[in-house]
């Protein structure tokens, strides 16, 4: 809809971001019979959860991304991860009429490898809508929050999702397999028979009745997670090792409830949908359930805008008037991203990632996987392939990521990654990113989101987004 037919409506709420929390909120608030106007400044749904063809990716780098959330990228191409960067991108500019390698070579580091590097991009954008890369990818538990609401909304049906088949280790330079149920346990031929027992004691202590979880929760409240797993189920060396970072996913001290909580979701979603604990989505798995919850607020009567700008909001005395590019609306309540809050700044949580584009399947083809590897802190890593749509056939991305600016971070990154690649394959394209979560000096009674956070997971986002739904608007089922 263009916004000049807006110009004096009024509404509900008006929500500013299609990232996936800011989608959930607008699709609940609209099934309660208010009116919704759902806003993005950007032409393309998801915000932060936004997956993209590879020249919409150098697009979003050069020209679109919030330099106070992204302020650094740095891109290798047909490099290797230790090398010099090829651009480095500290500054963003309008966006231009030019092609995509035309606005990258003013960042060029060495003017004279360029046409090497645009030989190789120009190649690898023959495929450019075979990618559907991820600027935040995560993953959803079988039995997790995100998967129930799909379910009790109806809208499952309106994304597609592949099993992750495999949960790896990075122990000692070894990739090592971690067992997900009683048969791989007894399969292993990394475990001793002793290191099975307690596996399988841990195992079934985690997936026994809610009273005898609550009992053992209770019986050790005040431990941190990592004595409670020593000194009640003895494990450590490697096992100890896959079940705190490679289960329950511990980044620092967790205690002992609310890691014994983890692996109980982990271990309580395998078998649901397979042998797996974990689904990623097909086609870019973020940008694809926001868009979801965006149809389902649309049937629900709510009205969508893509690349408009907002100019101002004004807060009054009954309420709210947002201007935009042509149209002036009043809405009572303002639901808003933290990119779209001018005064938003860096909050102190920095997390470093990497997008790394291989010429090649190198942990296979068909298959999707999860890999930790814990050097100081836990750098989560994800494996995809074409079997989810994130690549063309016959090449691979692997994605990384670690609290931490990126100069610090970058070295464990790129030692993550060789390992997990471990020379089966050579990079295309790699992306280094420092993100930065935002927060806003100034509410002015806006009903702030949350900008992405470390987990590999998106339960967290559902977890903030039903907090807001019944603190603001508890007329929502």
């Amino acid at each position: 809809m263009a916004s000049a037919e807006l110009d004096g409506e009024s509404f509900d709420v008006v929500v500013l971001g299609t990232g996936l929390e800011e989608a959930i909120l607008a699709s609940s608030i609209a099934e309660a019979g208010k009116t919704v106007l759902h806003i993005d400044k950007n032409p393309y749904y998801g915000g932060s959860n936004a997956s993209f063809s590879l020249s919409q990716l150098l697009e979003w780098a050069t020209s679109r991304r919030d330099p106070r959330q992204t302020p650094l990228v740095e891109v290798h191409v047909n490099a290797g991860l230790s090398d010099t960067p090829t651009f480095v991108i500290a500054t963003t500019q309008p966006i231009s009429e030019d092609d995509t390698i035309k606005q990258l070579a003013q960042y060029a580091t060495n003017p004279e490898l360029l046409p090497q590097a645009n030989a190789a991009l120009e190649n690898m954008l023959r495929s450019n809508r075979e990618y559907a890369i991820e600027l935040v990818p995560k993953v959803a538990l079988c039995r997790g929050q995100l998967v129930e609401l799909l379910i009790d909304c109806g809208i499952g049906e309106y994304v597609q999702f592949k099993g992750i088949e495999n949960n790896y280790l990075l122990y000692n330079g070894k990739m090592e397999r971690v067992p997900e149920s009683k048969e791989d346990v007894f399969a292993s031929t990394s475990l001793s028979l002793i290191e099975k027992r307690k596996l399988m004691k841990l195992l079934t202590t985690m997936n026994a009745s809610a009273e005898q979880f609550a009992d053992l929760i209770e019986g050790h409240r005040a431990e941190d997670f990592e004595q409670l797993l020593r000194s009640k189920f003895k494990l450590d060396g490697m096992l100890l090792d896959a079940v705190l970072y490679a289960v329950a996913r511990v980044n620092g001290l967790v205690g002992a409830s609310e890691g014994c909580e983890r692996i109980r979701k982990y271990v309580m979603s395998i078998g649901r949908y397979g042998r797996m604990a974990y689904l990623c989505g097909m086609y870019g798995g973020g940008s694809e359930i926001a868009q979801a919850f965006c149809r389902l607020c649309a049937v629900s009567g709510g009205t969508y805008i893509l690349n408009q700008q907002v100019s101002h909001i004004a807060c009054e005395s009954d309420g709210y008037v947002v201007r935009l590019d042509g149209a002036t609306v009043r809405a009572s309540r303002v639901v808003m991203s933290p990119t779209y809050d001018p005064e938003a700044c860096s909050n102190g949580v920095v997390v470093s990632r990497a997008i790394c584009i291989l010429d090649r399947p190198v942990l296979g083809e068909d298959t999707s996987a999860m890999i930790s590897y814990q050097k100081g802190k836990l750098v989560s890593l994800l494996y995809m392939t074409h079997a989810t749509m994130a690549v063309p056939s016959g090449q691979s991305v692997i994605y990384a990521w670690a609290t931490g600016s990126l100069a610090a971070t970058k070295p464990l990154l790129i030692e993550a990654l060789t390992q997990t690649i471990n020379g089966q394959g050579n990079p295309l394209l790699t992306m280094f990113t420092e993100t930065h979560e935002l927060k806003h000096v100034d509410s002015n009674g806006f009903i702030l989101t949350h900008s992405p956070d470390i987990s590999i997971d998106l339960d967290s986002t559902v977890s903030a987004a039903y907090q807001t739904l019944a603190r603001h608007f508890p007329f929502t089922k």
